[in-house]
């Protein structure tokens, strides 16, 4: 009814249609981190999926998304300057049809993972196996397959984090995708567009020129997880890491507040700081952190009116030991403005850090950045600091490990679990990932690393991750169902799937090979 009504009302649809796929349209009931398991493939319907685990956003009386990603909100900004509010609609995938008619020139798509080839989704659908598909891909091909494309066939585009792995794959035209743009967008995706409505050729790919800092908008409607840009790019050099390629800088206090108020206004209630360092804001050149402006910032960010919640992104670990006065600071600010509560109740604030290894050797070869202003040689030692000096002011992080990274051998392996060991006593989530050689990072040209490949100390670091996160957060009973299911998991799947060398990591995860 919808998608006859507004055909009838405005003539055959938006000249410019943006959307995503379901799974990458929700706020996963505003939990960023179950967002991860989007990159599992889950046995269960999309029907029950989509109404329990990534349900859609609400929506305009008009159709279109409350909320959308952030990314999408950017491209969206510069679209309604350039083209007028009123051919530019934002929706949800299964509402395509309700806005994409005959008058549709150009559909814009966002994605993060669309092939299910990230490091997490590699790294999780390999061990689990099922149908061999993670949730992103899943519905990343129901989006292409809905009828509209073929129907109306309007130019298509695709951007976002994940759009590399079309490319990479060689599959542009077997999806019937126009153009894929790789990059930050903000430079160049206005001429683009252009072209698409007004029917000229389309670059097959656009590698996107870095956008000035001035050119890049302020969001003009709600995001997922009310998510506000603080810092883009990096700088610290991490050669499996694409922000590194990205110029760094940091948006001024009265943007970011512009955004934090537009959304706290949209009634998204969490603001999720979206930064590759939350140190990083403002940062001295010598990337000690600045304290005065980062306490700034997020005191700012949790007075404006209708924040709830603020939810940090992700941040470093040496900044943490440079300053101990600054995590005193801004902990305070965090935990009171977190959702989060640990086994008796208390709150605790969460953000993501890389761990990546323990291996000195590596962080000196591939990522000596990271430890800066500190040497590699430094880092294990500035790891354990770090996590006692966050746990000591209520923030229990999630942390990556990389495993499997170029030339990493049974020595690197060993340190890494040597540090796993000092830190057994942490409040920390880990999550052990593999090595993936992503197309906009400088080691796009290594091999990605393979389960099959793993060796039995290889496997130890995930299995370690792993028994650490059940003893650290399992909830009442939560251990007894682990070691059965743990068990049975082998018996009945892995054991067939992996082979018998797996079966003592099995059983040190579910805390039957103590």
């Amino acid at each position: 009814m919808l998608g006859k009504a507004f055909s009838e009302r405005e003539g055959g649809g938006k000249k410019i249609v943006l959307t995503a796929s379901a799974v990458e349209m929700s706020d996963f009931n505003k939990n960023p981190f179950i967002a991860f398991s989007a990159g599992f493939p889950i046995p269960f319907s999309k029907r029950v999926l989509r109404e329990r685990l990534y349900p859609p956003p609400p929506l305009n009386d008009d159709g279109t998304v409350k909320q959308a990603p952030y990314g999408l909100r950017k491209i969206e900004s510069l679209l309604i300057d350039e083209f007028g509010e009123e051919n530019v609609a934002t929706v949800y995938p299964s509402m395509l049809e309700a806005f994409v008619g005959r008058k549709t020139k150009v559909i814009g798509i966002s994605t993060m993972d669309p092939l299910g080839i990230g490091f997490v989704s590699r790294t999780y659908t390999g061990i689990i196996g099922m149908n061999g598909k993670p949730v992103t891909r899943i519905e990343f091909e129901n989006l292409l397959s809905n009828p509209v494309f073929k129907k109306y066939r309007p130019r298509v585009v695709l951007g976002g984090s994940g759009a590399w792995q079309v490319v990479k794959a060689g599959i542009q035209q077997e999806l019937g995708i126009d153009s894929v743009v790789m990059g930050e967008a903000e430079e160049d995706v206005v001429k683009l567009f252009r072209k698409a409505l007004n029917g000229e050729e389309l670059p097959k790919q656009l590698v996107c020129s870095k956008p000035r800092l001035e050119n890049v908008p302020c969001i003009k409607k709600a995001s997922l997880f009310g998510v506000v840009e603080v810092t883009r790019g990096c700088g610290r050099g991490c050669q499996f890491c694409s922000p590194t390629l990205r110029q760094r800088y940091s948006f001024p206090l009265q943007h970011i507040l512009k955004e934090v108020d537009l959304n706290a206004r949209s009634g998204t209630g969490m603001i999720t700081l979206q930064t590759d360092d939350m140190f990083l804001y403002n940062v001295n050149s010598d990337f000690t952190p600045n304290g005065e402006a980062v306490f700034k910032l997020i005191d700012s960010v949790a007075k404006v009116e209708g924040v709830q919640y603020v939810q940090v992104a992700h941040a470093a670990l040496t900044p943490v030991v440079y300053d101990r006065k600054l995590v005193e600071k801004v902990a305070p600010i965090l935990v009171e403005k977190s959702r989060w509560t640990y086994l008796n109740n208390q709150k605790y604030a969460t953000f993501e850090i890389g761990i990546e290894t323990g291996s000195v050797r590596l962080i000196e070869k591939y990522m000596r950045g990271k430890a800066l202003p500190y040497t590699p040689e430094q880092w294990p030692d500035i790891v354990v600091q770090a996590l006692e000096m966050l746990n000591d002011s209520q923030i229990y992080p999630l942390a990556t490990l990389v495993t499997g990274l170029p030339t990493e051998n049974e020595k690197d392996v060993i340190e890494t679990l040597e540090l796993l060991d000092r830190l057994k006593n942490n409040k920390v989530f880990f999550v052990p990932l593999l090595f993936t050689s992503e197309e906009d990072c400088i080691l796009n040209r290594e091999r990605h690393a393979d389960l099959h490949g793993l060796s039995d100390l290889q496997w130890d670091v995930f299995s370690t991750c792993w028994r650490h996160n059940v003893k650290t957060w399992r909830g009442n009973g939560f251990q007894h169902l682990i070691r059965i299911g743990g068990l049975f998991s082998y018996l009945v799947y892995y054991r067939w799937l992996h082979g018998p060398k797996v079966l003592k990591h099995i059983l040190k995860v579910s805390g039957w090979g103590e």
